[in-house]
């Protein structure tokens, strides 16, 4: 396979989803995320609810909401090619997370700058209403984003 600088969008989106998905993804993995979708400067994710996500009123824990949408906005960002980590980010939570069986995220880019980037991540309950709106700022690394068995 192609090293990622030289796959088109359409293969490069792809392999980013299933890297994102993968075993190196330890943390998203351990409470569920996953990467459903991405293209250039989006990216989708949800988690399907079990009852370790709940915290004990029973409404999904804020963690498990602000994870979500660091993981979907971090996917949103690695779609211009350069890894990134979290510098900043600010989340409001607008309705509880409660008698829903999936969580769906939506990230779309803000600004795409030199060495920072901005994302608006919205998350949705599986009635599609609004529970979660946040801005994440992440900061562009240096180095390259290695897909197993891609170079």
């Amino acid at each position: 396979m192609a090293s990622y600088q030289e796959m088109d969008d359409e293969t490069y989106f792809k392999e980013l989803v299933k890297y994102r998905n993968s075993g190196v993804n330890h943390f998203a993995s351990y409470v569920d995320i996953e990467i459903t979708d991405a293209g250039l400067g989006w990216s989708k994710g949800e988690v399907v609810l079990q009852d370790h996500h709940f915290n004990p009123i029973g409404s999904v824990h804020g963690g498990l909401l602000f994870a979500l949408a660091d993981s979907v906005g971090g996917s949103a960002a690695c779609t211009r090619r350069r890894p990134v980590c979290t510098l900043n980010s600010e989340i409001s939570y607008l309705n509880a997370a409660m008698d829903t069986k999936k969580l769906v995220a939506e990230a779309h880019e803000v600004k795409a700058g030199k060495k920072t980037c901005v994302y608006q991540v919205d998350i949705f309950n599986d009635s599609g209403v609004l529970l979660v709106t946040s801005i994440m700022t992440y900061f562009y690394l240096h180095g390259e984003i290695h897909f197993p068995g891609a170079d």
